[in-house]
């Protein structure tokens, strides 16, 4: 009998051994199996589009865990400049290679190079200064959203202005800017003719100047023929576009720092124009649905011209998983996605060689001016040095002093001074690390 026993005994433990096995095998120990993938957005407008596309691949894939969390690009670039040198931060994140460019000392880049399956598909889908090889000649993330600047303007006010059109030319846009302003008793600005971005964190001053600048025949950094650099705004280029913010602020007062700025401001009707990237369509079509408006390209001066730059999803060094982050990104980069972040969210794709969006152009007329360009447009990007982020940054720091200075009206000299002395600590930065030249 007690043989027996422990017989049965022994094959009892045999036999829960064995399901316990199965269940671990088929479920109940597939937490400890789940790959778990962590994603900073610097656009949280971006968030709600890419969380559909995580539900999808998670269909897919449902041993896969993936996070979000968005931030403004500046909170964003903060948290990176930190999180990347200490080896931490998340598995995938956007930005552009002017920014990852500072990391990239010595070729040492805390990103990974594309693997062969990712670079076959990226030479395919996206044009060739969108896809090229940066550090050590590997290439690096996958381009996600094109970072064009249009105008915006209100064709309600121009109607009611008796205005043709929008501005072609900054003549256009100085005289017409006068003419959409609007003001209360106390001369009080109540509406601004055209919204400038006169302040703010970060680089995006600096930018927002510098479509402008591009416009009068300069740019924030120039590169010679030797591979060096210097400003390139220490000249006519750079003296008339202060000449031009200064005179919309204060000789002509069609905009100031007091009033509403930006996308909130043209949703809310208290600007005529401004100058933004294609995600304020989607902005109002969530916001201001009743707002009749159109974009065209930037104002003409010495030639026609914008910043066109853009910005990928990078995998970091630290992921535990690149083989599925890799996987990831390719299946963010279909079709069906990309139409529906460029349609319903407004920044347009970066995958543009393989694929059209006639479709969602003919239902939203107003991304045209982001995605199809004038023969004679000239697109500028920032260049892709280690020291870009802080030329922009200083920049920007010293512009929005110099906005505020009504002592420049009709001050050549002063304008003049004020552009050399941003101008210097451009060069300054330059040398310091090595990349200033004049030839």
């Amino acid at each position: 009998m007690k043989k027996r026993t422990r017989r049965k005994m022994l094959a009892s433990v045999c036999v829960v051994t064995m399901l316990l096995a199965l269940l671990i095998g088929s479920g109940v120990g597939e937490a400890a199996k789940k790959v778990k993938l962590t994603i900073w957005l610097g656009y949280p407008e971006l968030e709600p589009w890419l969380v559909r596309v995580i539900e999808d691949y998670k269909a897919l894939h449902p041993d896969v865990e993936i996070k979000v969390a968005s931030f403004t690009i500046r909170e964003e670039e903060k948290k990176l400049s930190i999180a990347l040198p200490a080896g931490k931060g998340p598995d995938i994140f956007n930005q552009t290679r002017q920014f990852m460019a500072k990391f990239a000392v010595d070729e040492s880049v805390p990103i990974l190079p594309n693997p062969s399956k990712v670079h076959s598909f990226s030479k395919k889908a996206f044009p060739p200064e969108l896809y090229e090889p940066l550090w050590g000649g590997n290439y690096y993330g996958v381009p996600l959203i094109t970072d064009g600047k249009a105008l915006f303007w209100n064709k309600t006010m121009f109607k009611e202005a008796a205005l043709p059109g929008a501005p072609e030319s900054w003549g256009d846009l100085i005289y017409f800017s006068q003419k959409l302003a609007k003001y209360d008793a106390a001369g009080n600005l109540t509406r601004s003719g055209v919204s400038l971005r006169l302040s703010g964190a970060g680089a995006g001053v600096g930018q927002k100047f510098s479509s402008f600048l591009l416009a009068a025949g300069g740019s924030m950094v120039e590169k010679t023929p030797g591979g060096k650099y210097h400003n390139g705004y220490d000249n006519v280029a750079g003296r008339d576009t202060l000449q031009l913010f200064i005179d919309l602020v204060h000789k002509y007062h069609v905009d100031d720092f007091m009033i509403k700025h930006d996308a909130e401001a043209f949703a809310l009707e208290k600007t005529a124009m401004f100058k933004r990237e294609g995600w304020v369509v989607g902005y109002m079509k969530e916001h201001a649905p009743q707002v009749d408006y159109g974009t065209v390209q930037l104002p003409k001066f010495r030639r026609r011209a914008t910043v066109y730059d853009f910005e990928s999803l990078y995998i970091s060094k630290t992921c535990k998983y690149p083989e599925t982050a890799w996987d990831f990104l390719l299946f963010v980069q279909k079709p069906k996605y990309q139409s529906d972040m460029f349609e319903n969210i407004g920044w347009p794709p970066a995958r543009t060689v393989d694929v059209t969006y006639e479709d969602v152009i003919k239902r939203v007329p107003q991304y045209r001016a982001f995605v199809e360009f004038p023969e004679d447009m000239f697109l500028w990007d920032y260049p892709i040095i280690t020291v870009n982020d802080e030329v922009e940054t200083k920049f920007a720091e010293k512009l929005m002093t110099a906005y505020r200075r009504s002592d420049l009206v009709d001050n050549p000299r002063g304008i003049t001074e004020t552009i050399a002395d941003i101008a210097k600590e451009t060069d300054k930065i330059l040398k310091k690390a090595g990349l200033y030249g004049l030839e």
